[in-house]
Formats: C-alpha cells, sequence, structure tokens
C-alpha cells in the first residue's frame, strides 16, 4: 500500500499540460475618414478661382515693319466703294444712257470718265502714293521696309478693276464673231483680263492678310496710315477725305449696335410669349 500511495502522489504532482495559446488576428486597417470642413474649403477655393482667360495674340505678317498695323474690313471697304465709284460712276452713266436706246453725243462724257481713271489710276497714286479711296479710308499701301511701294504696284493693282471691266465688254462684244481669228484674239484677251480679277479676288480672300496677287508679288501691305498734320496744298485737301470716311464708319457701326439691339429685344419678346404660351397650356391641363 505504500507503493502505490507514493505513485498517486506523484501523478498529482505532474504539471498540467499547457494549452496552446490562441494565435491574435493581426490588426484591421482603421479608415481614416477625410474631414469634410477641408473637402469643402477646397471646393471653395475652386469655385472663388476664374479661368484664366486665353487671349488671342496676334500674328504680325512676315515682313511688316513694327510700328504698322494691318488696315481693317471697313477701311478696306470704304476705300473699294469711293474707287469703285470714282472710276466707273460715269461709265456705268454713259452706259445706262447707251442700253436706253438713245444716240446723244457723249464725247464730252467718255472725256470726263477717262480724265476720272486715268487721274485715280495714275496721277495720284504715282504723285502722293495713294489713291482716292485710300485717302478716305486712311489707309496706304507700304513694303517690307516700311516705304511706298514701287509705283507698278500701284498702277497694276488699281487697273484690276479698268481691266476686268475692258475684259467683260471684249468678251461680251466679240461672242457673236468667235468664229473669225480677229475675235478669237480679243476673246483671249478680255478672258485673261477677267481671270487676272477673279485670280486678285481669291488670293485676297484666301489670305490671312487680305493680299492680292500684286500685293504679293511686291511684298506690299495696306495699313492704317496717321496723318502727321504736315501736309500742304492738294495734299491736304485729299488727307480731307478722311474725315468722310470716319463719319461714314460711325454710322455704319451704329446701324449695326442698332440692329444687334432689336435683334435681341425680338428675341427677348419671342421667350416671353413662349414661356406664356407653356404656362396657358399648363393651366388647360390642370383645369381639364
Amino acid at each position: 500500500m505504500g507503493l502505490l500511495d507514493k505513485v498517486d502522489n506523484l501523478e498529482e504532482k505532474k504539471p498540467a499540460a499547457k494549452k496552446p495559446a490562441a494565435k491574435k488576428a493581426p490588426p484591421k486597417a482603421v479608415k481614416v475618414a477625410k474631414p469634410k470642413a477641408v473637402k469643402a474649403e477646397i471646393n471653395l477655393v475652386e469655385d472663388e478661382i476664374e479661368p484664366m482667360t486665353t487671349k488671342t495674340v496676334k500674328i504680325r505678317p512676315t515682313g511688316l515693319p513694327e510700328g504698322f498695323e494691318l488696315a481693317g474690313n471697313m477701311p478696306r471697304y470704304i476705300g473699294w466703294l469711293l474707287n469703285f465709284g470714282w472710276n466707273f460712276g460715269v461709265v456705268i452713266g454713259l452706259l445706262v444712257i447707251l442700253g436706253s436706246g438713245g444716240d446723244p453725243d457723249l464725247t464730252i462724257g467718255w472725256a470726263l470718265a477717262a480724265i476720272m481713271i486715268l487721274f485715280n489710276w495714275l496721277v495720284v497714286p504715282i504723285w502722293l502714293g495713294r489713291n482716292i479711296g485710300e485717302f478716305a479710308s486712311r489707309t496706304k499701301y507700304i513694303n517690307s521696309g516700311g516705304n511706298k511701294p514701287i509705283f507698278l504696284h500701284a498702277v497694276l493693282n488699281n487697273s484690276l478693276g479698268f481691266m476686268a471691266l475692258t475684259g467683260l465688254i471684249l468678251v461680251f462684244v466679240n461672242m457673236s464673231e468667235a468664229g473669225e481669228k480677229s475675235a478669237i484674239i480679243w476673246l483671249s484677251v478680255g478672258a485673261i483680263m477677267t481671270i487676272l480679277w477673279v485670280v486678285n479676288f481669291f488670293f485676297k480672300k484666301n489670305s490671312d492678310y487680305s493680299q492680292g496677287l500684286f500685293d504679293l508679288i511686291f511684298s506690299a501691305y495696306l495699313v492704317k496710315h496717321i496723318s502727321e498734320g504736315t501736309e500742304t496744298g492738294w495734299a491736304a485737301k485729299f488727307e480731307n477725305l478722311g474725315d468722310f470716311g470716319d463719319k461714314w464708319a460711325a454710322k455704319q457701326a451704329e446701324r449695326k449696335e442698332k440692329a444687334a439691339k432689336k435683334a435681341e429685344e425680338r428675341a427677348k419678346k419671342a421667350a416671353e410669349a413662349k414661356s406664356e404660351g407653356e404656362d396657358d397650356s399648363e393651366d388647360e391641363s390642370k383645369e381639364d
């Protein structure tokens, strides 16, 4: 019995087996919420910042010297209109008289028309470097050096309208006798004169600087002219034509402004009428 008691005591003294410790779960990532106030402040700052407006930079044409500005569309139109009226006003009147069936003596009229054309075509451009239309529109032609182009530029440039009119007359007059050799020659000359005007027109239309055929050949640019106030005699009188051009341009600008205001008022009235019609239709649908 003593031995059995000792064995029991030994078993009681044996340490209990340790249970394996449970593995700790890895810590979960805590999501940090961004403060709403900061986000609101960022949005507020972005709303307050005005978008940067991109300014259109005018590219100066190659060869145009500093200190000169290209003429706009309105001065070009004024110059063309006055040149056309001066050069062909009397001619068109004489052609209307002939077309009406009358047979008066128009020698003085044709002589006057020829003098007016030659005066504006050759005399004034060679003498003062500008024609009547350019004086009235306060424009002038310069080359890449800022000087007046060679007189051939003015002569050829001013002759385009005259050549086109002459070419059309030659074509119509010789159209009925197209079978004869002389008529074919005059038809060809008239066609070339007319085609030159058409080519010059498309050159101006497709050019970024409104340069025609002879403008490109002589590297000439039509720019704004500022009077120095030192002109005397006929030069001063021609400079005064610019006052007429300025008044005419101001009237055209005023007409455009009035037309824009009238269009805006019409659009506003149309929108109001449309909104009233929609309101009436809604009221009728509610009553139904």
